[in-house]
């Protein structure tokens, strides 16, 4: 409770919530809508090991520690 006095306030004035803030949203996106838009989603599976969800053409499935010819092809992706 908020030791604040009422001052000249009626104390059974009505109350009125002010957001201050806009609420965040959140929408379901689907792995291959993510895949549409050219982004790379990685699900981790294991210590170390990662599922390439929206893997494309050549990619590996699977991303594994120290590999590095399983990591994703984002300069593929990526365009000016």
């Amino acid at each position: 409770m908020a030791q604040i006095t009422l001052g000249d306030t009626d104390p059974m004035a009505p109350v009125k919530k002010v957001i201050r803030t806009a609420p965040g949203i959140a929408v379901q996106t689907f792995n291959s809508e993510i895949k549409n838009l050219g982004f790379t989603k990685l699900v981790k599976r294991d210590d170390g090991v990662y599922e390439n969800v929206t893997a494309t053409g050549d990619e590996k499935r699977y991303m594994k520690h120290g590999d590095k010819d399983s990591l994703p092809h984002i300069h593929k992706k990526i365009r000016d």
